[in-house]
């Protein structure tokens, strides 16, 4: 798998590998409805695949971390000037509790906010009411954001609830995060390994299937595609990093207001 293959030229065929169908196959491409991108009909489930390296999410959220950094400088709390590189590892606890808010706003409205509404439309299109949605979350390449921080986050995101107590983002109902082709390390292994977590947020047998049918198929995919064995390992998303440079936020200019 190369860096010039677009991610869904690598997943499309996985799917198709394990039985699912690609959505704009069934719906058609002239001028497509806003949509999901696969359905695993045996399961009864719709997927969206977000990519944490997707132009809405980085540009969202490096422009708001500039304007945060121009408020800690305004506050005297951080010195910084022009364009510079923040690691949350260098900043204060409340610095960083504000950062990783900053994090989570975009991650809410341009992943799952945004996959919310392209599953809630495709449950129409395909007249499949009752189909359960899966968030299917990529980090691809985007050492900044480590596997614990965007799990933690995400779960975080989709434990929320609207004002009368039902859950916030109704059309999700699980969640998956996985490195396409970015490989990690974990304590547990001494080889590359590829990391795959998920989960529902009530128990919902058919989906639960259809994600343990995914996580079963992924490892092996990969080390055909890859040419070299890796692994999936247990484990919790704290023990992972994924390999290459220290991770640190990526260089934002500072605004002033």
């Amino acid at each position: 798998m190369t860096e010039a293959r677009t991610l869904q030229s690598i997943i499309d065929p996985f799917v198709k590998g394990v039985g699912g169908e690609l959505v704009c196959d069934l719906v058609g491409n002239s001028n497509p409805p806003s949509s999901a991108d696969y359905l695993f009909r045996r399961n009864n489930v719709i997927a969206e695949l977000k990519s944490l390296q997707g132009d809405g999410f980085v540009e969202s959220f490096s422009r708001k971390i500039g304007d945060l950094i121009g408020k800690w400088d305004r506050q005297r709390r951080v010195r910084v000037y022009g364009t510079t590189q923040v690691s949350s590892n260098q900043l204060s606890p409340e610095c960083s509790d504000e950062m990783f808010d900053v994090i989570s706003e975009s991650l809410q409205k341009h992943i799952v906010g945004a996959a919310n509404n392209q599953i809630k439309s495709t449950k129409r299109i395909l007249g499949i009411p009752d189909a359960r949605g899966l968030l299917w979350v990529a980090s691809d390449g985007n050492e900044y954001l480590q596997p614990n921080v965007v799990w933690y986050l995400l779960t975080r995101i989709l434990q929320k609830k609207k004002g009368n107590g039902d859950p916030a983002f109704s059309s999700i109902h699980g969640l998956a995060y996985f490195n396409p082709r970015m490989l990690a390390r974990v304590p547990q292994a001494t080889e590359p390994a590829i990391l795959w977590f998920s989960g529902c947020r009530q128990p919902e047998p058919q989906l639960a299937a259809c994600l343990s049918d995914l996580s079963t198929a992924w490892p092996q995919y990969v080390t055909w595609a890859h040419g070299v064995p890796v692994r999936q390992v247990g484990g919790a998303p704290e023990d992972a990093r994924f390999f290459g440079p220290e991770a640190r936020m990526p260089r934002v200019t500072a605004h002033y207001k």
